[in-house]
């Protein structure tokens, strides 16, 4: 029996080998954050702590080295110990505040000031001091904000950098300045989604692997003239957080996303001023409640019917869980919606654009509602308050899904594969 034992992990260990694995087919991760992953409220947060969890679930080492920014800053101690503990959490104060002097700077010269702002000389001698201390199997490039210190990893590792393209970032920017009516402002954002673009198009050839979290995302990045290899790891959720209520408050819609990010904001204002009037006029008994971190006062100040603005809720599955119809009319952004895959996970029925359901595999109708005018908006939120035995085998439809599709120890299980790739090409 213990011959047995011996022969097993012998071969387990050659395996692991043969696949560039470091210690017992477990790696050691450095994960590199442009804002401290929490709380876990919005899509971003959720998006790298859920695999940095799993990554620890599954026995691999992970360090995480996060800007603690003045636009998300965070009390570190706020963050749970265990968690705070188990992923070696170190992080870096970072001004990234938007100064008008540096903007019109780096306007001038041509450089992208989306990315210049979270350039950091702490953050980049900390970086330092953690690859001269500790060797590392892969490090983890958590979007395109941290790219600029590739050259710094370059310099004292040799671990494959993967970046986690969680969106295309230039495509944001253009789909904002498509919808933008001001010209000035509409100029500025095509000036700022053309050096965004130069940068990406750059960075993204510079690392050793690419994962996007939708097909859309990485054919995009093909066209753009990426050679690096891709991998197409969608987001995950750990399905045993989800657990839909049975009795939803009826005659309610709800809205929930962080509003300092402008795709938010934009869909919430579109939104509020062209369907809801509509929306409101034939389904008066109707309410829609809003939730949202740094929600801007005009909103709030704004006069319409039965809606309630409950501003940053403590916990965003609970406030999704207690009204009944999600909304996600988002008219830009690139990436995945986490707060979609959350809903459905949730067996919420929901009505988004088809920007919103961007890069979800779904079947339109069947699992969710895709609407993009206000009338399409308007007719769907209908239907599905005034049809329910329809409504409830949407809910059915969309949850099944999202579990059948975004299982994070699935997910992680082929993110480490192509982790394992990586290593054993360099």
């Amino acid at each position: 029996m213990v011959q047995g034992k011996i022969t097993n992990s012998c071969y387990y260990l050659q395996i692991c080998a043969s696949r560039g694995i470091s210690i017992f087919g477990f790696m050691k991760v450095l994960q590199l954050c442009n804002k401290v992953p929490y709380p876990e409220k919005d899509g971003g947060a959720i998006g790298i702590n859920v695999f940095s969890r799993e990554f620890l679930r599954a026995g691999h080492k992970v360090k995480m080295l996060a800007m603690n920014t003045t636009k998300h800053f965070v009390d570190i101690q706020s963050i749970p110990a265990e968690f705070r503990n188990g992923i070696g959490l170190e992080t870096v104060t970072v001004d990234n505040s938007v100064k008008p002097a540096k903007a019109l700077m780096a306007l001038l010269k041509g450089e992208s000031y989306n990315i210049s702002r979270f350039y950091s000389k702490e953050y980049e001698e900390k970086l330092e001091a953690i690859l001269n201390k500790e060797t590392y199997d892969v490090v983890q490039v958590e979007g395109l904000y941290v790219a600029s210190y590739i050259p710094n990893i370059r310099k004292l590792s040799k671990a494959p950098i993967i970046m986690r393209a969680h969106n295309v970032e230039w495509k944001i920017w253009e789909r904002l300045a498509d919808e933008e009516k001001n010209p000035l402002k509409k100029s500025y954002l095509k000036i700022l989604r053309r050096q965004l673009r130069k940068y990406e198009e750059n960075a993204v050839n510079l690392c050793d692997g690419i994962t996007t979290t939708t097909v859309n995302d990485m054919n995009l990045l093909k066209v753009m003239g990426c050679k690096t290899p891709i991998a197409h790891i969608p987001f995950g959720i750990n399905v045993s957080r989800y657990s839909p209520v049975q009795s939803p408050e009826p005659n309610t819609l709800l809205y929930i996303g962080a509003l300092d990010w402008l795709p938010n904001l934009q869909a919430l204002e579109w939104f509020l001023k062209e369907v809801w009037n509509k929306v409101n006029s034939v389904l008066p008994d109707v309410k829609l409640h809003i939730a949202g971190r740094n929600m801007p006062e005009n909103i709030k100040a704004g006069e319409y019917s039965n809606v309630i603005f409950h501003g940053e809720v403590e916990n965003a599955l609970t406030f999704m869980n207690t009204y009944n119809i999600m909304l996600s009319p988002l008219l830009a952004g690139s990436g995945v919606r986490v707060k979609i895959i959350e809903g459905m996970a949730l067996g919420k029925p929901i009505v988004t654009s088809t920007v919103g359901i961007e890069g979800i595999e779904c079947n339109y109708g069947k699992d969710v509602m895709v609407a993009d005018t206000p009338d399409e908006f308007c007719n769907a939120i209908k239907q599905l308050i005034q049809n329910p035995n329809f409504t409830r085998h949407l809910s059915a439809n969309a949850r099944t899904f999202a579990l059948t599709n975004h299982d994070i120890q699935k997910i992680v299980e082929k993110l480490v594969a192509f982790y394992s790739e990586r290593i054993k090409a360099k």
